[in-house]
């Protein structure tokens, strides 16, 4: 049998290391302007919310601070919820007098030394709002001290307004960005709205109410979804929301 000259087959490879992988495209910081402001405000390079790596070879020390959620305190996370509280409202739409709302809220323990103020820009909107709907957290001479809580808190007609697995409220410093989860001890239903009574009615919500455990959650260590604490960005968690 007459054998042909078997051909080599020379496939052109290309070579790896002249591949430029996508993460090395240069990467655009965009503007956001606050509601109510009558300025752009020019937000930082963005890093993914719960990252645990560094951007450009920065350590988490260098991006101030983390939060973290105190799903299950102990003595070695005590939860002192004893109102009353700081609270903010995420929404620009006012509550109307009689009408009823469900609630949703966190409540986020300044676990730091730092006493923040205005300046250091905090601001806050939901998962699904745009940036023109970010609230800044503290105005004026208003400070958040040391062991301080804050409340932040919509009124809605909707059983859960937001998504139920990455969706929640979303602390921003300079555009790093947290995201605060309530989950089902963050949501209570059916509030009649009276202006006069509401604050001492939202802080009894948050430390008796049925997401509380009524009171037994925070002080037996007890689930509650809607407890969070900021603290350093030197402290070792792996169940932050995120470095900002």
């Amino acid at each position: 049998m007459h054998r042909h000259p078997l051909r080599k087959f020379r496939p052109g490879l290309e070579r790896l290391e002249e591949k430029q992988l996508l993460s090395a495209s240069p990467v655009v910081p965009h503007r956001a302007n606050l509601a109510g402001a009558s300025r752009s405000v020019a937000l930082p390079l963005v890093e993914p919310s719960g990252a645990h790596g560094t951007a450009g070879n920065r350590s988490p020390s260098h991006r101030g601070y983390l939060v973290f959620r105190i799903t299950n305190p102990s003595s070695l996370i005590p939860v002192n919820l004893v109102p009353p509280f700081q609270h903010v409202l995420v929404q620009h739409h006012q509550p109307v007098p009689g009408q009823v709302y469900n609630i949703l809220y966190v409540a986020v323990k300044n676990g730091t030394a730092q006493t923040f103020t205005a300046s250091d820009g905090f601001i806050v909107r939901l998962t699904n709002q745009p940036h023109s709907f970010a609230f800044p957290i503290l105005t004026g001479t208003q400070q958040w001290k040391p062991k301080q809580w804050f409340v932040f808190y919509v009124l809605t007609k909707k059983y859960y307004p937001v998504s139920f697995v990455g969706g929640g409220f979303m602390l921003d410093r300079g555009g790093r960005i947290s995201t605060l989860v309530p989950g089902p001890s963050g949501i209570f239903l059916r509030l009649k709205y009276d202006p006069a009574t509401f604050a001492r009615t939202l802080d009894w919500i948050v430390a008796y109410g049925q997401g509380a455990q009524l009171g037994a959650g925070p002080k037996f260590g007890l689930p509650d979804t809607a407890i969070n604490e900021i603290v350093s960005a030197k402290t070792h968690r792996i169940d932050f929301a995120g470095h900002f």
